[in-house]
């Protein structure tokens, strides 16, 4: 017999395998994965999709590739999954675009575009230092011109004329 929990395995294991961020499915593709008929229920009540792992068996298995499901067109039966950004620990298998491993991130290769690839590369190259280093190398730049922005995009402050801040460090100082 087939626990519930196996029967959306291939879900979970064709969903892993996508490159993409973002993968339409009709309702008779999700079956020719699957192998049986989705239940009545997945064609008639939208909580049938939600991302609720809890009581939704089903929701494990997109859950556990990394995908969460973004839209859902019950009449036209499709839906859409989305790569989740930021899965929660322990939620996406080595087959996801990206997954916590203690304090790692493990990033694979395939979710990467070519372009992405070769800057990785690149950046090893003219650093001398290998793809993770390079990665986080390029991470950091990221980070920094990106905190670079929001401070320039903040209003710069202007003192008034005849301000005198030398006046409101003594007061402060002496208590008035």
């Amino acid at each position: 017999m087939v626990s519930d929990m196996s029967k959306y395995e291939p879900l979970q294991r064709y969903l892993a395998q996508q490159a993409v961020r973002e993968l339409p499915m009709t309702f008779k593709e999700i079956e020719t994965v699957l192998g049986f008929e989705l239940p009545d229920s997945a064609r008639t009540h939208r909580p049938w999709w939600s991302n609720n792992v809890g009581s939704h068996v089903n929701a494990a298995a997109w859950r556990r590739a990394g995908w969460r499901t973004a839209r859902v067109d019950l009449a036209s039966e499709k839906v859409t999954f989305v790569r989740d950004l930021f899965p929660q620990d322990g939620v996406a298998e080595t087959g996801a675009a990206w997954r916590r491993q203690d304090e790692t991130i493990v990033l694979t290769e395939g979710a990467l575009s070519r372009t992405a690839v070769r800057m990785i590369d690149d950046a090893a190259e003219q650093l001398n230092v290998d793809r993770t280093q390079a990665i986080a190398a390029i991470l950091d730049a990221c980070a920094l011109e990106r905190r670079r922005r929001l401070f320039e995009s903040l209003p710069v402050a202007s003192v008034p004329p005849g301000f005198d801040s030398t006046a409101i460090i003594r007061a402060d100082r002496d208590g008035h």
